[in-house]
């Protein structure tokens, strides 16, 4: 368990991100310590050095304690980020300072941290680093030490160096605005087109496993068919039997009634089926709705108790529905009902635009683990069996552009409730 906790961070994206920029500054301060070794080879003095090799100096300490902070399992968070990008603003306008300011073609490099920003903060956050970014090579242009490599023409008098710089902090004005405008946007539409890309595998697989669950249920459907129409006249022959006692004879007729329920039910599931096919439903009260599905639910509930309650506010809304969306309510029922529960209570209002039709229960609850799955394409163990209902449910509230919602009561039990849109009568 300690092992799996400990190798979690090192793939999220956010500490790999700060890996890649602590290489990036790597890079950077290997560049400045080979112009500091170039000075030192050409001068052959340390004179005006000395700003330099503290700038890199602490440059180096902030590198290495941040990769040292990248080993431990800690979470990095944007706030995280920002600061380290801050760092890295205030500590190259240090090296600047002492290394000729806006004179140092090395400034450009404020460009850097400034995309990362906008590539993987927030926009608000980027802002904060363009702001900075822009603050310290504005002040660069006026306060800076003097530093020979860099400013060659500082003793010339004539403006054509200060018209290049200034030349320079426009460019970077201009290169600034259009990074954190742009390439913010940009990121974010990334971020969005890879969340719809998630979010439509997740609904292939969730389809698929759907069509298989079907393809099961039609075959088992027609299976089924041949035994049951053998055991239909098995009991037909039994019963026309003389022989037959009053108590078997009344099994019989009791085997017969179960068997008609089994093969209306087949039929009904064949009639859906070639519903479905033609895309046929219709539009009809809400209340209507409500009290046949649950009073057909409650014929194969026996002893279960239930209560029905329709607020002012559903009073003739009207919903579009179809066997399979009453027998996705019927599944809540259900999950009600094998939570425990000997009592059931449902609700119905409006609700804006959406019809609302609550099931309450008074059972075990629901498991942390199936509320994190609930509506995605996971099939995994129920209160009391496999999921397959609530998926199915799922699947069929949202193709009439609804929505289901679970959570625990404050007390005790579940509160599953059904969102549906309105639809308006023809």
């Amino acid at each position: 368990m300690t092992d799996s906790s400990l190798q979690a961070p090192a793939h999220s994206p956010t500490l790999e991100n700060l890996r890649s920029l602590l290489i990036i500054r790597s890079i950077a301060l290997l560049g400045q310590l080979c112009v500091l070794c170039y000075v030192l080879m050409v001068s052959r003095t340390t004179e005006d050095l000395l700003g330099m090799t503290a700038g890199l100096s602490l440059l180096a300490l902030l590198t290495v304690a941040s990769f040292w902070r990248c080993s431990k399992p800690w979470p990095v968070s944007d706030a995280e980020f920002l600061a380290q990008l801050l760092m890295d603003v205030l500590i190259w306008t240090v090296l600047m300072y002492f290394t000729g300011g806006a004179n140092n073609p090395f400034i450009s490099y404020y460009i850097v941290p400034l995309v990362i920003a906008a590539a993987v903060l927030p926009w608000r956050h980027t802002w904060l680093v363009a702001v900075s970014s822009l603050l310290a090579y504005s002040l660069l242009l006026y306060f800076f030490r003097p530093f020979p490599l860099f400013t060659p023409h500082a003793h010339v008098g004539h403006g054509n160096s200060n018209v290049h710089v200034l030349g320079m902090w426009f460019n970077f004005l201009f290169s600034a605005g259009l990074i954190t405008y742009f390439v913010v946007r940009m990121a974010s539409q990334l971020r969005l087109q890879e969340a719809r890309s998630v979010a439509q595998r997740e609904q292939r697989l969730r389809t698929d496993q759907i069509m298989a669950v079907a393809s099961l249920a039609a075959g088992t459907a027609h299976e089924l068919g041949t035994p049951l129409a053998t055991m239909t006249v098995l009991l037909d022959e039994m019963l026309a039997s003389e022989e037959l006692d009053t108590q078997t004879r009344q099994d019989c007729e009791l085997l017969k009634q179960q068997l008609q329920q089994c093969k209306s039910t087949l039929q009904d599931l064949a009639h859906t089926a070639e519903l479905n096919t033609a895309g046929e439903s219709e539009v009809g009260e809400l209340g209507y709705f409500v009290t046949t599905t649950v009073a057909r639910w409650a014929v194969r509930r026996p002893g279960i108790s239930y209560r029905i309650e329709q607020a002012d506010a559903a009073s003739g809304a009207m919903i579009e529905y179809d066997s399979t969306l009453g027998q996705a309510f019927e599944n809540l029922l259900n999950n009600a009902v094998d939570a425990g529960s000997a009592a059931v209570e449902i609700t119905s209002d409006r609700v804006g635009n959406e019809a609302v039709i609550q099931v309450r229960d008074w059972g075990s609850g629901i498991s942390p683990e199936l509320l994190e799955d609930i509506g995605k394409p996971i099939i995994r163990a129920s209160r009391s069996g496999l999921g397959i209902g609530l998926l199915l449910s799922h699947a069929t509230v949202e193709r009439y552009g609804g929505r289901v919602e679970l959570r625990n009561a404050p007390d005790q039990g579940a509160i599953a409730t059904l969102y549906l849109p309105l639809r308006e009568t023809t």
